[in-house]
């Protein structure tokens, strides 16, 4: 009788077992997985996104991996099944997955980004868009202008007489990093622009950022794929008690944001995100550790991002020089005497394809944030059980050949008519958001990042001209293939460059910007 009880138990397992196996086998097909291990040694722990993207032609633009023995994740990687399923069927599929240490430990559910799909995360998001929308975004021009005109001066040669910048490689993504970080802090808070003397508070953006990039990433952290490690006290799991420091020094940090850009919005021309935003805080009852992790969250992505796409523009007009000499010519056509502004925008067609194009070719969120289904979904005769993780591979719906030949071919004339007018986008495949997610769960920000890029890409053009770096043996022109890894986010590796100031007024015409 004893030896009953084992044997139940274990037909019970094995019943379980083949009723999960018999619902899954209607997921799309993929690599074949491992017991136990599902396919976690074919997955890489630095640039997921092109392992999967090499998958794409043996599988198709839907397969599924299996992140353990019992977590399959679906890949999407066309624009057309990524608009059918996080698009269309929003409604199912706007869940997060539970990330243990990045949603719970490190930021307590407090980053929206993280958060489950509910009412709490609806409110927080109805805030940001009121902030954000296309509309309001047209408040912050003046400091986004003010912030590119900067950059320009950074990067500009000490003394006027020098052809060239003496910026070093390393120099470069620093002085993009701060002059989209001032941006976006004048825009939260209202405040001055970032002086050096605030390059601490840069900094420390960059490595929150940074820390919660790569603590999003799927596998980043074994609790996350071994959920019962979440059981063990803080005495026993360092990387619980770094956790939980990491959240109480960062809490402690946006507090004292908030609170800064709180005395700032003291005066009269307050029109930043907190000012404008503050009395839907107050209806919808958010606390003030909420808006500070809020108006946190928004300054540490949006820095990051934004300074990583220009990073890659500079790549790219260093490789293709005919690209940044189309785009000068309209530019001196329309403003040659002066720094373009966003009053030329309808009139610069050429360089919004550039961002476009942009976006297209390296788009930094190369992975994009997972989405789950929160119901069963059915989609081209499969089943997609509930819990199943949705992975929107940016990098494969970017890289489409079906919609972009030659797509590794950096090209401004795939989103421009034959007359140099803006090209309509296709149904499936939106130029302006395809690099910032899809459905419910699209970025918030995107018009402003929009316009931070544009105008920062508007001004480089007008200001220089892109030449590769040089050393004792001539010049070392960058690979666009070398790439690092930060987490959700990747950036081009470190590249010699030169840039050659092509006017010699550039001083006069931007000192009162």
């Amino acid at each position: 009788m004893l030896l009953l009880f084992p044997a139940l138990g274990a037909a019970a397992v094995v019943l379980l077992l083949s009723l999960l196996l018999r619902q899954r086998s209607r997921l799309p097909p993929g690599p074949r997985p491992y017991p136990l291990l599902g396919n976690l040694l074919s997955l890489p722990s630095r640039l997921l996104h092109a392992r999967l993207h090499a998958w794409v032609p043996e599988y198709g633009d839907l397969y599924t991996i299996h992140i353990g023995p019992l977590q399959p994740a679906v890949v999407l990687s066309s624009a057309r099944a990524l608009t059918d399923v996080l698009d269309k069927l929003g409604r199912k599929t706007s869940g997060r997955p539970r990330l243990i240490y990045a949603g719970e430990i490190m930021t307590k559910k407090l980053l929206y980004a993280f958060m489950p799909y509910g009412e709490r995360w609806r409110w927080l998001r109805r805030v940001t868009h009121e902030g954000f929308n296309i509309r309001a975004c047209e408040a912050y021009y003046p400091f986004q202008i003010s912030e590119a005109s900067h950059l320009v001066l950074s990067l500009l040669p000490s003394t006027p007489t020098s052809p060239t910048t003496p910026n070093t490689p390393e120099s470069l993504p620093e002085k993009l990093k701060h002059a989209t970080a001032a941006s976006i802090w004048r825009t939260l808070y209202s405040g001055p622009t970032l002086t050096p003397a605030d390059e601490a508070l840069v900094q420390r953006v960059d490595r929150i950022s940074d820390d919660v990039l790569k603590a999003g990433m799927p596998l980043a952290h074994l609790v996350d794929v071994i959920p019962a490690l979440n059981r063990l006290p803080s005495w026993m799991a360092k990387w619980k008690r770094d956790g939980e420091e990491w959240f109480e020094e960062t809490d402690r940090f946006f507090k004292s944001l908030l609170q800064k850009g709180r005395k700032v919005e003291q005066g009269e021309n307050a029109r930043g995100f907190i000012a404008t935003t503050a009395p839907s805080f107050e209806k919808l009852e958010v606390t003030e550790q909420e808006a500070a992790w809020t108006a946190g969250g928004l300054f540490g992505a949006a820095a990051e991002t934004t300074s990583a796409t220009l990073y890659f523009f500079i790549l790219a007009m260093i490789l293709h020089p005919f690209v940044a000499q189309t785009a000068q010519k309209t530019l001196e056509a329309l403003c040659a005497s002066r720094p373009p502004s966003f009053a030329d925008r309808e009139n610069l067609p050429y360089i919004t394809a550039v961002v476009k194009e942009l976006l297209r070719w390296r788009p930094v969120a190369a992975l994009g944030l997972p989405h789950v289904a929160e119901e069963d979904v059915e989609y081209r005769g499969y089943v997609i059980p509930k819990g199943t993780l949705l992975i929107g591979n940016t990098w494969s719906i970017s890289h489409d050949p079906a919609f972009f030949s030659s797509p590794d071919t950096f090209d401004p004339l795939r989103f421009l008519t034959a007359f140099g007018e803006p090209r309509t986008p296709s149904p499936e495949y939106h130029d302006d958001t395809v690099a910032y997610g899809a459905g419910r769960r699209i970025c918030p920000g995107r018009d402003f990042a929009n316009n931070t890029l544009w105008i920062n890409v508007a001004f480089l053009l007008w200001a220089f001209d892109f030449l590769p770096g040089a050393d004792s043996e001539g010049e070392v022109w960058p690979n666009p293939d070398r790439l690092t890894d930060h987490g959700l986010v990747i950036h081009p590796a470190p590249f010699e460059y030169t840039l050659r100031p092509r006017r010699t007024d550039l001083h006069e015409l931007l000192a009162s910007a």
